[in-house]
C-alpha cells in the first residue's frame, strides 16, 4: 500500500504509546484514522491532538477482549467509512514474574489482550480488507519478545510469540486465497511509551517480588527505548513497502536472533540424521 490518502486506517490501543504514534503516522499522510482503546479519557485526549492538525480522527471505546466489541468497531467503521483499508491491531499490556509464580488471572489478562485482541481484529476486519476492491493492510504488533524470549516475562513473550504466528499463518492464507491484502508484523525493541514505566513484577502470594524479576524489570527498563512517533513512521514506510517484517529500534540485538535460529537449526539438522 503506497498510496494513503482518503484511505481509512484502524488503530487498537491507539489512544497512546506506540499505538498513538502509528496513528498521528498515518493521519500525517492523509488518512482517515480510527483509534480504538479502553480508556475514553486517552481517546478524548488523543482526539483534541490531532484533530487541530487537520487530520479526521475517530474514536470508539473498546476493549479488544471482547470479540462482540471489536465487530461492533468493525460494523461502526463500515457504517461511516463504508470500509477499511488498514487495521493495526495493536493494544498490548506487560507483567513481568516467574511462570509458575504468576497469577492465572495475570497470565489471562495479558494473553486475552496481546494474543486474543488479534484474532479478534483478524476476525472483523479481514473479511472488509478482502472485499476491498482497493485491497489493504493487516499490520499486528508484537515484539522483539516475539522472536526472542527472554526470562521472567512468560505471558508476554508466550502472548506476543503467538503474534508472530497468525502472521505468519495470515499472510499464507491470503496469498492461497488470492487477496489483495498485505501482511505486516511489528517486532520493536523496547519503545519509550509507559507500558514499561507500568511494570509492577509479581512474588509469591503477594509478597514482594525476587530479586532476580526485579533486576531483571531494571534492565528492561534501562534498554535503549525509541520515541513511539519514530515507531510509527517505520511502521508507515514499511507498509508502503509491503514489507512483512517491520523492526523498528531492534539495532543490537541480531546477535541474540541469530544465536537462537543457529539452536533451533542445529536441531532440526541432527534430528534429519538421527
Amino acid at each position: 500500500m503506497d498510496d494513503f490518502t482518503d484511505r481509512v486506517a484502524v488503530v487498537t490501543g491507539g489512544a497512546q504509546g506506540i499505538g498513538l504514534g502509528i496513528a498521528r503516522a498515518f493521519a500525517a499522510v492523509g488518512m482517515r484514522v480510527v483509534i480504538a482503546d479502553r480508556s475514553a479519557d486517552s481517546l478524548s485526549n488523543a482526539a483534541e491532538e490531532l484533530r487541530p492538525t487537520g487530520a479526521e480522527v475517530l474514536t470508539v471505546r473498546t476493549d479488544v477482549r471482547d470479540a462482540a466489541q471489536v465487530q461492533a468497531l468493525a460494523d461502526t467503521v463500515a457504517g461511516t467509512f463504508g470500509g477499511v483499508d488498514l487495521i493495526c491491531n495493536n493494544a498490548g499490556i506487560w507483567h513481568l514474574g516467574a511462570q509458575w509464580e504468576t497469577d492465572l488471572t495475570d497470565w489471562h489478562q495479558v494473553v486475552d489482550v496481546n494474543m486474543w485482541g488479534v484474532v479478534h481484529g483478524v476476525r472483523s476486519f479481514v473479511p472488509l480488507l478482502i472485499k476491498n476492491p482497493r485491497g489493504g493492510h493487516v499490520v499486528n504488533v508484537s515484539s522483539l519478545a516475539g522472536v526472542v524470549a527472554g526470562p521472567f516475562r512468560g505471558p508476554y513473550t508466550a502472548s506476543k510469540h503467538a503474534v508472530v504466528g497468525i502472521s505468519r499463518g495470515l499472510r499464507a492464507e491470503l496469498r492461497a486465497r488470492k487477496a489483495n491484502v498485505g501482511v505486516s508484523v511489528v517486532c520493536p525493541g523496547k519503545a519509550d511509551t509507559s507500558i514499561f514505566d507500568e511494570i509492577s513484577p509479581s512474588g509469591t502470594a503477594g509478597d514482594q517480588a525476587p530479586e532476580d524479576v526485579l533486576a531483571a524489570a531494571e534492565s528492561i527498563r534501562a534498554f535503549r527505548a525509541i520515541p513511539p512517533d519514530e515507531v510509527g513512521l517505520v511502521v508507515r514506510e514499511g507498509v508502503a513497502r509491503g514489507d512483512f517484517w517491520i523492526l523498528p529500534g531492534v539495532q543490537g540485538q541480531t546477535r541474540a536472533v541469530v544465536r537462537e535460529a543457529r539452536e533451533m537449526l542445529k536441531a532440526f539438522e541432527e534430528a534429519e540424521t538421527a
